[in-house]
């Protein structure tokens, strides 16, 4: 995620008018990634994008007003990515149950 500043890519048919912009794009369709990004978020140009491996990772993308004085458009999404929780195995012992007396 962030501004990458390639404003001459049009995402939603993969075309480029710009050598850089074409590199670039032709880097993240090499690399298979998923660009999700498909409204304005500086004037007219999609500058700020959120690449992804799989598409299904992000959800919900949405843009909103800049955040302060910023001529950057805000972007919102949910990453939806379930990570592996690592568990602990505790023992304890419970000394009301066994017979302490001596």
């Amino acid at each position: 995620m962030g501004d990458f500043n390639h404003g001459h890519i049009q995402w939603t048919s993969l075309q480029s008018t710009g050598r850089e912009d074409q590199e670039f794009l032709n880097l993240v369709q090499d690399s298979f990634l998923s660009q999700h990004v498909l409204e304005a978020t500086r004037g007219e140009n999609v500058l700020d994008i959120v690449l992804s491996s799989q598409k299904e990772f992000v959800d919900n993308v949405k843009i909103c007003e800049p955040l302060g004085c910023s001529d950057h458009n805000q972007i919102h999404f949910i990453i939806k990515v379930k990570g592996e929780r690592n568990r602990k195995i505790r023992y304890r012992k419970f000394f009301t149950k066994e017979d302490i007396r001596t």
